[in-house]
């Protein structure tokens, strides 16, 4: 089965962040596929830049999907994120969406991740996963979403 991770940054060169992210992601798990990058005007917090996404899909490694998201928490320190306004801008986002098809509610992780299910710039480029029919099997995805994401062209 597959560990899918999301990326999102708004701040900066938000396409050379993204490549960052995988590039340090990509040391620590085996990446299996990855999606477009898409672009989406802010949600939630909306005065902020619009922020490029991707979705990635990786081999579950094998370490508990808590040690995954200390990996994810440390990466996303290493590039310079500061949490200083909830859902505000970010140099990076990186978020664990998926681990299998298993459902995981703990204290400092849920997963599925609670709102991929609203977030077209999460959904659409989950669809051009291998995994995504596989998911779609076991839960319900929307097919309209309140916010816009479209694929940038020639990345």
């Amino acid at each position: 089965m597959a560990l899918i991770i999301s990326l999102g940054s708004n701040i900066g060169n938000r396409l050379e962040n993204l490549k960052q992210a995988k590039k340090f992601l990509s040391e620590k798990l085996e990446l299996k596929s990855q999606s477009r990058v898409y672009r989406s005007p802010a949600v939630d917090y909306l005065d902020q830049p619009e922020f490029l996404n991707q979705v990635l899909q990786f081999k579950i490694p094998n370490i508990s999907p808590q040690e995954c998201l200390q990996i994810l928490l440390s990466i996303e320190v290493k590039m310079g994120r500061i949490r200083k306004i909830s859902k505000g801008p970010r140099v990076i986002d990186i978020d664990l969406l998926f681990w299998s098809i298993d459902t995981i509610d703990s204290p400092n992780l849920e997963v599925p991740h609670p709102r991929l299910f609203q977030r077209s710039f999460i959904v659409l480029p989950l669809k051009e996963l291998p995994i995504f029919e596989t998911l779609s099997s076991k839960f319900d995805f929307p097919s309209q979403f309140c916010n816009e994401a479209f694929p940038l062209d020639n990345v």
